[in-house]
């Protein structure tokens, strides 16, 4: 049924409505999403650039492999404290989506007024707010030797990735095995403290990998752009998802999620005790269960040699 996105406004469509809830498939947030009641009505708050961070958190969602995204009050919760996209990861963003549309080589792409289906997408793919952005992304990437075409004074045009943009492409498909760096998104507390220093970061260290926790990490920047920088230097992300009860940790989630779309593997743990409080969205992926810091370690060792094998660091 047509009606309009819950949180652009834009043409979509109504997939299922239910109880407290309704699912869209709307173009302007980049595919199919679910959301709550609850939220319907705090989405007229949200101003163009907040519904840009939660269109791009959707996006990841997605590339992730959550075919439709939840929406709840959590996630506007941590969308809150979310970054804009760097420029460089809005043209990559932009180059991969030719990469994935376009399905025959010499083919362009267009975009533009007469194409709308692939401008909204590409506005919610690269976080943009107009159709110049979109312009001005595809015109770096020009001016970078990664897209060719021809572009019109209105904003829009035909775009093709250049043969050295069909090697871009490959190159981010290719997972991280030079990387001897392991990043870890936990729960930071002293109850914690154990876990990670008797658990985590010997295991990490066992197979052969160098543990990097960003609280533990010096720098001058925001921090979410030191953990962004420092998940894409990974060869592998850690998420343990251990919580107080119903006090899940946002930022795991998002960091989990985050290394998923770069096609970073994942190895999930979690504490016997906080099982009930996982997200549903999470528990098919095969969760390392510990009871106690040796537990871990063992099966954490287990788990990086079999699925990662042996890094390149020497093994304590």
């Amino acid at each position: 049924m047509q009606t309009q996105c819950a949180i652009w406004n834009t043409a979509a469509q109504s997939l299922e409505s239910a109880g407290d809830f309704r699912v869209f498939d709307s173009p302007r947030a980049g595919g199919k999403y679910w959301v709550s009641g609850t939220v319907i009505g705090q989405l007229i708050s949200l101003n163009d650039s907040a519904k840009r961070l939660l269109t791009t958190w959707i996006c990841e969602q997605r590339h992730a492999g959550t075919e439709i995204p939840k929406v709840q009050s959590n996630v506007l919760e941590l969308i809150r404290s979310r970054q804009p996209l760097p420029i460089v990861n809005r043209m990559t963003a932009a180059i991969t989506y030719l990469g994935i549309h376009i399905v025959e080589l010499g083919r362009y792409l267009a975009f533009g007024a007469e194409a709308e289906q692939h401008t909204m997408r590409l506005l919610a793919e690269t976080e943009s707010k107009s159709l110049l952005e979109i312009f001005q992304l595809f015109k770096m990437l020009e001016e970078t030797n990664l897209v060719e075409g021809s572009f019109y004074m209105g904003g829009g045009g035909n775009v093709r990735p250049t043969a050295r943009g069909w090697q871009e492409l490959d190159n981010l498909k290719k997972p991280r095995t030079d990387s001897s760096q392991a990043f870890v998104a936990m729960w930071f507390s002293d109850e914690m403290a154990d876990v990670y220093v008797q658990g985590i970061e010997p295991a990490i260290k066992a197979a052969g990998y160098k543990a990097v926790r960003i609280d533990k990490k010096e720098h001058n920047n925001k921090i979410d752009d030191e953990i962004i920088s420092e998940i894409r230097r990974s060869r592998f992300l850690i998420a343990d998802f251990t919580c107080e009860p119903k006090n899940v940790r946002g930022g795991v989630y998002y960091e989990a999620g985050f290394a998923m779309g770069l096609g970073i593997p994942v190895i999930w743990t979690c504490r016997n005790t906080s099982l009930d409080d996982l997200h549903f969205d999470t528990r098919q992926y095969s969760h390392i269960v510990w009871k106690d810091p040796d537990d871990l370690f063992n099966q954490l060792k287990n788990r990086i040699g079999a699925t990662m094998g042996d890094g390149p660091l020497p093994k304590s």
